[in-house]
């Protein structure tokens, strides 16, 4: 006889956690546990089903991932008994750590294959975000899309393939020749190439096989880079908030049914701690409170915490019965099943949203270039101008105090603030 069961104790190292434990047995051996890399809150776990309480939060995609634990070990067992094999609970706690060991990692490998590597990596990457499982496809996308760039820089400029590349071969040479070729190109096409998105992912590649300890690698080469390695200076897009009264306030029948959820969105994104467009698609009721909402940005490890406005819950209930499954705008289909094509129909939606917002500003005689961003560093904006704590502002745009200032705010009121220096002075 054998068995599989998960085990939930206090976690001693956070008193409000559970720490599960998967105990292997079979008679005539001692129990073997196995902490297993899933959390949730003491209270929510139920000790008789051995799962998280039906209702708490991410319950179902939890359990779910318990049951697929259980399910790929017991599956082994039962392989394992039909084959006559004698086996004990410690082997089958290790059964696929064995698997693991038994293809070690190569401490020499080219650049390209460092990519793949990377790129598969990311590909079978998950995370939970707000009860859903979100994989990692675009950023293994962005590892295809560099490795394409490299192939074709190394054949163009030193007639090789990208392929015999290793990491000694990446010197300041190379990379100085990648930052010049990528310039030329940006100036035949009129852009900039994406040159500096392109060489921090060749770091980043670089400082992987760092970790890794690979031969070769020289992280201070990337220092002959300078500036081109390093983002420009961002500036807000925040707008005064006269301006977003305007954009409320227009003639709305003058904008076709979608035009008018695009500017639902926009204003939606602004009453709400300037919640990013993805995180206002991905958004769904059970994050919905009664005087706030609570949620983890997808793109950040950070918990926003906006209060409920009237005006944004007008627009949600709005929608109310129109969106797919729990979602509270319709953005999503039944066809968008995977986290990469909920990510282009994102952008998609967030191009349509620009275009939208610059036929109002056109209408409204605003000069200002709005886009979605723009509901951000309005809201941070307008709350620092009225004076509130920036702990609150950041706890509620799920950023930090820094960052909201570095990043977004922006003095919207210099002709006022002129006005009163005038006086004072």
């Amino acid at each position: 006889m054998y068995t599989i069961n998960i085990r939930g104790k206090q976690n001693p190292k956070d008193t409000k956690m559970v720490k599960l434990e998967m105990i292997f047995f079979k008679t005539g051996y001692a129990r073997v546990p196995k902490v297993i890399n899933i959390t949730g809150l003491l209270k929510d776990w139920d000790v008789k089903s051995q799962s998280f309480r039906v209702g708490s939060a991410e319950a179902t995609t939890k359990n779910k991932l318990l049951f697929d634990l259980r399910t790929k070990y017991l599956h082994v067992a039962d392989t394992w008994e039909m084959e006559g094999r004698n086996w004990s609970p410690v082997q089958l706690s290790h059964c696929f750590d064995e698997i693991k060991a038994a293809k070690p990692e190569v401490k020499v490998k080219s650049v390209q294959q460092m990519i793949d590597y990377l790129e598969e990596t990311f590909k079978n990457k998950k995370r939970i975000k707000n009860g859903q499982i979100v994989d990692s496809t675009t950023n293994a996308k962005r590892y295809v899309y560099l490795k394409h760039e490299l192939q074709a820089f190394t054949k163009e400029k030193y007639a090789k393939a990208f392929s015999s590349y290793f990491f000694a071969d990446i010197t300041e040479e190379f990379l100085l020749d990648f930052a010049f070729w990528l310039k030329e190109r940006g100036i035949r096409n009129g852009n900039k190439a994406g040159l500096t998105h392109k060489l921090r992912l060749l770091r980043a590649v670089c400082r992987q096989a760092e970790k890794k300890e690979m031969y070769g690698v020289n992280m201070e080469n990337f220092l002959c880079l300078g500036d081109d390695i390093n983002w420009p200076e961002s500036t807000s897009r925040a707008v005064p908030e006269t301006v977003i009264a305007k954009i409320a306030n227009v003639d709305r029948t003058l904008f076709t049914k979608k035009e008018q959820l695009h500017l639902d969105l926009f204003l939606f994104s602004y009453y709400t701690g300037g919640m990013a467009n993805v995180d206002v698609c991905n958004l769904t009721w059970d994050l919905v409170q009664e005087d706030r909402i609570v949620y983890e940005r997808i793109k950040f490890p950070k918990t926003a915490k906006p209060e409920l406005l009237s005006k944004a819950k007008a627009i949600m209930n709005k929608y109310r019965g129109q969106s797919y499954g729990n979602y509270v705008f319709p953005v999503f289909t039944h066809k968008h099943t995977t986290t990469s094509k909920k990510t282009t129909r994102v952008k998609q939606i967030s191009t349509r949203l620009s275009q939208t917002l610059t036929k109002a500003c056109k209408i409204l005689r605003i000069k200002e270039n709005i886009t979605w961003y723009s509901a951000r560093g309005s809201f941070i904006s307008k709350m620092v101008d009225a004076g509130n704590n920036p702990y609150v502002i950041a706890e509620m745009a799920g950023n930090s105090p820094l960052t909201i200032y570095k990043h977004y705010y922006k003095n919207t009121k210099r002709e006022e603030i002129k006005r009163q220096m005038e006086e004072m002075f």
